[in-house]
């Protein structure tokens, strides 16, 4: 993106607008976000369901797959250390957006 704004960032503020996987338990998927660290020791969120060009969805088989190629794309976000990095991955990122309600009943 333009503004080094992750993708994966629109996708989380307006699901909305984009496509889910359907999991065999009946639930939807959006992004599965992992945290990982580097040789270096920085740690880095990001999703292990993409959007490729083509507007579908694709989910990695495993975390490296996806911290490689989104390392690649400039989709992630560089965090701070561990602790900050694992919750935010662990849903830490759905708070205060659309996603953080999506798929609950409606009240």
């Amino acid at each position: 993106m333009a503004d080094n704004t992750p993708e994966f960032i629109d996708r989380i503020n307006n699901p909305e607008k984009y496509p889910v996987i359907k999991n065999k338990d009946g639930s939807i998927s959006t992004h599965r976000m992992a945290a990982e660290v580097d040789e270096s020791g920085n740690w880095f969120v990001f999703p292990t369901i993409v959007m490729l060009p083509s507007g579908e969805l694709y989910e990695f088989k495993s975390n490296q797959q996806a911290m490689d190629y989104n390392l690649r794309t400039g989709n992630y976000l560089p965090m701070k250390d561990k602790d900050e990095a694992i919750d935010y991955a662990s849903g830490g990122y759905k708070k205060g957006t659309k996603l953080e309600k999506m798929g609950q009943p409606k009240e």
